[in-house]
């Protein structure tokens, strides 16, 4: 029975549908009279509430007694700092609003942990992992209250969160110019995404509105696998063989630019010396790393998860903007980025 009831708080049965004794008997190591005996208690206790053909169900007073997890939050099963600072940013909301947030981890857009997540909660925020979603996951997508977040999937209908607005992107690349650097290249190691191509694309873009040069250095992890170790290899590649004559480089992600910086240094590149390097994006340990990255802090998310929250939680389909888009994102300057230098050996600003 305790097994059971946490369950509910945790918020257990938006991922799975309420199982039967039997199942609730082979779950939880106990005989299936134990199990019975347990579910007559809880249907007298009024926790739990038979259906029709039988089904068991959580009983909607228990349900209001206990406040359940209502809201979930779905993203991939892949090791990423990044990942961990987006599910705190949404938790900790989640909290100022007394909601009770569930997260659950996929691995891929065939997993059934999806559909049943976002067909059992009033709301669901879903972090992407790759470009292409199945019909059936868009459908179920389109018939339930879902966000994407990190991603624009507007033209499939989708309501979507963009974290970095193009000319919050576009501050990097100018701090560089600012700087001194007049050939930037752009180093990705992150499997490719709608985010990550957008960054790419920005950084092109860029570069042809400056008149200026860059080489795009494109190497994707294997999905659900570290992207960093990825960067430090092609790092060192590009180095070894000198490959590039760029003075800066951006990375797509903050573990782009963290294996790139390791794989300078230990080439004797003294990196915001010889080499500047950042990141669009930096992650919490970014600003303590030798030398300090450069790149964007992850912006305040109040504003945009606000209005998912009050869809999640009232009726009728979206109102408002399809694409949400925080308002800005402060620049961290690191120590990672400096003014190159000339063919003296000098500073050139």
């Amino acid at each position: 029975m305790s097994v059971i009831k946490r369950r509910i708080r945790q918020g257990d049965y938006l991922i799975h549908k309420f199982p039967g004794e039997r199942k609730i008997a082979e779950e939880t190591g106990v005989s299936y009279m134990t199990a019975r005996r347990a579910v007559l208690n809880l249907l007298g206790q009024k926790v739990l509430v038979r259906g029709p053909t039988g089904t068991l169900d959580i009983h909607p007073a228990y349900a209001r007694r206990a406040r359940p997890a209502q809201v979930a939050l779905l993203y991939p099963a892949y090791p990423s700092t990044y990942l961990t600072q987006l599910r705190g940013l949404v938790s900790e909301f989640a909290a100022k609003q007394d909601v009770a947030l569930r997260p659950v981890q996929f691995v891929h857009w065939d997993d059934t942990a999806l559909v049943d997540a976002v067909e059992q909660a009033r709301g669901a925020l879903v972090i992407p992992y790759g470009t292409e979603m199945p019909l059936r996951l868009l459908e179920a997508f389109h018939a339930n209250k879902v966000v994407v977040l990190d991603g624009d999937f507007t033209q499939e209908g989708i309501p979507s969160i963009r974290l970095f607005r193009d000319a919050c992107i576009t501050q990097v690349l100018e701090h560089l110019y600012k700087l001194g650097h007049r050939r930037i290249d752009c180093l990705n190691t992150q499997h490719h995404n709608v985010e990550i191509d957008r960054r790419i694309d920005v950084w092109r873009n860029w570069l042809t509105r400056r008149g200026l040069a860059g080489q795009l250095w494109d190497d994707p992890a294997p999905v659900f696998t570290d992207p960093t170790a990825v960067a430090h290899r092609l790092m060192g590649r590009l180095i070894d063989g000198k490959k590039t004559t760029a003075t800066a480089l951006v990375g797509t992600t903050c573990p782009a630019a963290i294996g790139a910086l390791r794989a300078s240094w230990e080439r004797g590149l003294r990196v915001g010396a010889d080499l500047s390097i950042c990141a669009v994006n930096i992650e919490p340990p970014a600003e303590f790393f030798c030398p300090s990255i450069t790149g964007l802090h992850t912006p305040d998310l109040g504003d945009v998860l606000e209005q998912c929250f009050k869809w999640f939680f009232s009726r009728g389909r979206w109102h408002g903007p399809p694409l949400l888009e925080p308002r800005t994102s402060t620049l961290f300057r690191g120590e990672s980025t400096a003014p190159p230098r000339n063919a003296d050996g000098n500073r050139t600003s």
